[in-house]
């Protein structure tokens, strides 16, 4: 916005010697021996400087994993304008692979502008015998130990709660002392009195997480992605408050949302940018609360199923992670990635409603064999859709020892109608696609892209009956403690813990619930079937089979232990035997022979 005046200067200073030619190419590196790249081949940490200010993590990333699987990369940002400084910190999981883009990244030009990479060096840690012998040692390594671990990849139970929490939510709450809620010479048991406690504040936090765009089924994946700027934040203290919650998580960047249910225990923390977000949960990851450990973990990615509010007020500029920035460049730390914590118990968060998917009719999945290792299911899925509509397209691919994704040579492809299936099968036979010839015959499973591994539902089955199969019985709890859980939601018509063979008396670790009506059963399973916990363990729920009875099991389990499953012999192993009974039968008539000859 700005006119440029431009002066002729009369008095030119001469030249002392001749101006050196810019024009000359850049000299890459090529691989050799000297210190830098031994620096790099032992810590496997590049430094790259001159990067554009347009570019992003993502970038950095796509540029860079072509080379190898990374370990960490560190894009810092100003906190300020939330834009990038110009320089970036990478890890290769591998130091073979940092050595090799030493050498083939510096000098590229990227986004218009050229990088220079540099090797840079791990931040040395403390060393464990430095503490002195009067020190808690102990705890200084468990911190550590716990610290280290936190990048390891866990599978929250979302709605879990702690007895202690749900005791002093549910004292809060109704306005008495803790001590009331464990006071068991009271009517009814103590344990049983938690778990109606928990059932319902895990209702109020489903609820509550649910109104404000939360999606619980994706905490339900096994192994799904992880997200870079959603916090998962666990064991707080009863009565927490949100605004404690900001101010803490505050101070590391601008927060986006922050989802803190009624009894403050598990909160959901989301942050602007994703470099925020792990200096965050590198500081904050088993740190003090009030008087509890902070448990942290990185939500799943998709946790929220509506965006952020956009309306956000302007607020002042944290003052505190400016200055750890600028420690951070100055001492080119080894930022560690950050994961979870001790896992919770029970798994999935949700339990699956009455969601129908559509089914796939029998005879409409191809299994494709012989495929080259190069072909990507767009290849192949172009091939067999000029044949009729292609529902799905997946190729089964494993991962290498350095995490790659490759292809394992077959697939399936998946049709609406079978008459598509069947005329694929005839027309695409033998067909070569990237010079291989194809094999193709019918599937009998309906395949769909495993993309990600998904936990298996927990109900596989619509209600039929007003029976519920009751797992994961702790063995404390007895058939009084379990009518009265249940009890609560409805008249039990029978409840049954069956006992062990050996005579201690002691049932085996599940049961079976009756209803009188399906109304009751089915509130009473959508109630406790979320994160109930008696005396620690996770109640797991399930319809029964309204046509199994006592006699049906018993016959089932005496046909289990005096019928039992015949192992398949390998083909190789048929054929040693076959050769031995051949050669038995010749000794045999060579023997008969004799004796015939002898007796003549």
């Amino acid at each position: 916005g700005r006119y440029i005046e431009v002066f002729r200067e009369k008095n030119i200073p001469t030249a002392k010697g001749p101006l050196k030619s810019s024009a000359k190419p850049w000299q890459g590196r090529t691989l050799g021996e000297n210190e830098e790249e031994e620096d790099v081949a032992d810590s496997g940490r590049l430094f790259i400087r001159n990067l554009p200010y347009t570019s992003t993590e993502e970038d950095l990333e796509q540029l860079f994993s072509k080379f190898g699987p990374l370990s960490e990369l560190h894009y810092p940002i100003d906190s300020l304008t939330k834009k990038p400084k110009g320089f970036a910190f990478i890890t290769f999981m591998f130091p073979e692979h940092a050595v090799r883009a030493y050498a083939e990244v510096d000098g590229q030009v990227f986004q218009g502008r050229m990088l220079h990479v540099l090797p840079s060096t791990i931040k040395k840690e403390a060393s464990e015998d430095a503490d002195t012998p009067g020190s808690s040692s102990y705890k200084k390594k468990k911190e550590s130990k716990d610290k280290a671990n936190s990048s390891s990849s866990h599978n929250w139970n979302t709605l879990f709660m702690g007895p202690n929490a749900v005791a002093d939510a549910i004292a809060q709450k109704y306005s008495a002392t803790k001590s009331q809620v464990f006071d068991h010479e009271t009517k009814g048991s103590v344990a049983v009195r938690v778990a109606l406690g928990e059932t319902q504040l895990v209702q109020e936090v489903r609820r509550f997480l649910l109104d404000n765009g939360v999606s619980l089924d994706s905490f339900s994946q096994a192994a799904a992605e992880r997200s870079k700027t959603v916090i998962l934040v666990k064991n707080l203290p009863a009565g927490t408050l949100a605004a404690e919650l900001q101010e803490t998580f505050g101070r590391f960047g601008t927060l986006g949302r922050v989802l803190l249910p009624e009894g403050g225990v598990t909160a959901i923390v989301e942050f602007v940018e994703a470099l925020e977000a792990r200096k965050a949960f590198r500081h904050l990851a088993y740190s003090k609360f009030h008087h509890a450990p902070l448990y942290l973990e990185w939500a799943p990615v998709g946790v929220f199923s509506s965006s952020a509010p956009q309306t956000k007020e302007p607020r002042d500029p944290p003052a505190g992670p400016a200055e750890e920035d600028r420690a951070e460049e100055e001492t080119l730390p080894d930022n560690e990635t950050p994961g979870g914590e001790k896992p919770a118990e029970g798994g999935a968060a949700d339990c699956p409603e009455e969601e129908e998917e559509e089914e796939s009719l029998p005879g409409c999945t191809l299994f494709i064999k012989n495929l080259n290792f190069s072909t990507t299911e767009e290849t192949l899925k172009g091939v067999f859709s000029k044949v009729g509509t292609v529902k799905s397209c997946s190729i089964s691919k494993k991962k290498n020892k350095a995490g790659v994704m490759l292809s394992m040579g077959f697939g399936f492809v998946e049709y609406r109608k079978p008459e598509q299936a069947k005329k694929a099968l005839k027309q695409l036979q033998g067909h070569v696609v990237d010079s291989h010839k194809l094999e193709v015959r019918i599937s009998e499973r309906a395949t769909k892209p495993a993309l990600t591994s998904t936990r298996k539902k927990q109900v596989p089955r619509k209600q039929t009956t007003s029976k519920i199969l009751v797992r994961n019985i702790p063995f404390q709890a007895d058939s009084r403690e379990i009518r009265e859980l249940f009890s609560t939601f409805g008249e039990l018509k029978t409840v049954r813990l069956p006992k062990k063979m050996t005579g201690t008396g002691t049932h085996r670790g599940f049961g079976f619930v009756d209803f009188l009506t399906k109304q009751d059963a089915k509130r009473a399973f959508h109630a406790l079937c979320h994160s109930t916990h008696l005396y620690g363990r996770r109640l797991v729920l399930e319809w029964a089979d309204s046509e199994v009875s006592l006699q049906a099991l018993r016959r089932k389990t005496a046909e289990h232990f005096h019928e039992p499953p015949k192992k398949k012999r390998p083909v190789v192993l048929d054929e040693i035997l076959e050769h031995l009974e051949d050669s038995e039968n010749d000794s045999e008539e060579q023997t008969l022979q004799l004796r015939a000859g002898t007796e003549r």
